[in-house]
């Protein structure tokens, strides 16, 4: 077996380097990447959010444990599903993830930062159960259910997008 070699040799003049630089430095700016984190990325999430109720789980955040005898025997009582749908008793959780918007900012030069969801939950019993879910709770023994999460293919899918994010920005943006 051989190693195979491969050359890129590119040729230009010194104006068309710049304008290349000055177009990828135009796609990057605070404006460029909020308009590439909230139009691409944060939809990104979302639909990986909802796939992630729909699915009680997938590959960020592994599949979802079932619900112990307990609680299934504590759901049936209360009219709701034994076993299924995790994390779905109300829908107040599934719709704060999936719901809410999400917030981008550049708060310091260079930095662009996306917050999914933007705010906080202003309800202490949703807060507890997004805290619940995303890290379990020992009284009573609860084991964590991720709702929120990113894996290798969310970060290829980012990297991708941010490559054809810079090949077809609009230099007129910014």
């Amino acid at each position: 077996m051989t190693a195979g070699f491969l050359n890129i040799e590119i040729e230009g003049g010194r104006r068309s380097v710049e304008e290349m630089l000055d177009h990828i430095d135009s796609a990057m700016s605070p404006i460029g990447m909020q308009l590439f984190l909230s139009g691409r990325i944060a939809p990104w999430l979302r639909e990986r959010a909802e796939a992630r109720f729909a699915n009680e789980g997938d590959d960020a955040v592994g599949k979802w444990q079932a619900l112990s005898e307990t609680t299934q025997v504590w759901r049936t009582h209360h009219g709701f599903g034994a076993s299924h749908p995790i994390n779905r008793r109300t829908g107040a959780l599934e719709d704060y993830i999936t719901g809410s918007p999400s917030g981008v900012t550049s708060p310091t030069v260079g930095t662009t930062v996306l917050t999914y969801p933007e705010d906080p939950p202003g309800d202490p019993i949703l807060s507890k159960k997004v805290r619940t879910a995303q890290r379990g709770w020992d009284q009573p023994n609860t084991p964590a259910r991720p709702v929120l999460g990113m894996s290798e293919q969310d970060l290829v899918y980012t990297l991708t997008q941010l490559a054809l994010h810079i090949q077809s920005w609009d230099t007129r943006i910014v």
